[in-house]
């Protein structure tokens, strides 16, 4: 996205769309020429073959069509991080793909087995207390439990849906409050204001979430008063 100088400046490990719900070579080069220049990790981001959704709409595939599209836009971050000299830090799927693979046993499964057959040292980021979480570490895939800053969760310590009106926090004062919750407590508070056991290794921000990004100068500081820095 047009911000994606701003927002390097401020994280440490970015998700870089490869071609399913957007971008091309020329996308990711540029992602990963930014990546490069701000000394931050770069992880591919790949989701379903759905840019008019943008990734955010479930797709029934069928197992051979998953391997096929995941291979396809694992292929051109990987052609592309190799001409910019970047290595491949970590791999995230993206929307609609990233609950499929946590939550489905079919998706979670197909996943494990691609992983485990061309990814197997690669970190993969997870929900925490996920079914992909149990199996990673099952099949000891390496992995970093993922929560987020700038989303809402449930009582049941689950994200709240994007079609809700209340699935988005855009204050950043509240992203610095749920984050210093989590790097201090491991909990978040639910919408519901329950309080659920949530342990993460890494914090996502969306980047096309332009309410947040726009003041991720202003969220750093507050995290700072909290004694608490991007790693």
């Amino acid at each position: 996205m047009s911000n994606d100088k701003h927002i390097m400046s401020f994280i440490s490990s970015c998700n870089i769309a490869c071609g399913g719900h957007y971008g091309d070579g020329e996308s990711v080069r540029t992602a990963l020429q930014l990546a490069l220049s701000h000394g931050v990790k770069a992880g591919a981001h790949p989701s379903f073959d759905d840019q008019e959704n943008f990734g955010r709409v479930f797709m029934d595939l069928s197992r051979s069509r998953f391997r096929e599209s995941v291979t396809q836009q694992m292929q051109l971050f990987t052609k592309t991080a190799q001409q910019v000299g970047v290595d491949l830090h970590h791999i995230k799927m993206h929307g609609a793909l990233y609950h499929a693979t946590a939550y489905r046993e079919d998706f979670s499964d197909w996943l494990i087995e691609w992983i485990k057959d061309f990814y197997s040292e690669t970190i993969l980021y997870v929900p925490p207390q996920s079914l992909l979480e149990k199996k990673c570490r099952t099949n000891e895939i390496p992995y970093r439990r993922e929560a987020f800053a700038d989303r809402y969760y449930d009582a049941q310590g689950k994200l709240v849906a994007r079609s809700e009106p209340n699935a988005l926090i855009t204050d950043y004062k509240i992203a610095a409050w749920q984050i210093a919750a989590l790097v201090k407590e491991q909990k978040v508070t639910s919408i519901e204001g329950v309080s659920n056991q949530l342990e993460a290794d890494t914090i996502c921000i969306h980047g096309d979430n332009l309410g947040l990004t726009t003041s991720l100068e202003y969220l750093v500081k507050e995290l700072k008063t909290e004694g608490i820095s991007i790693a």
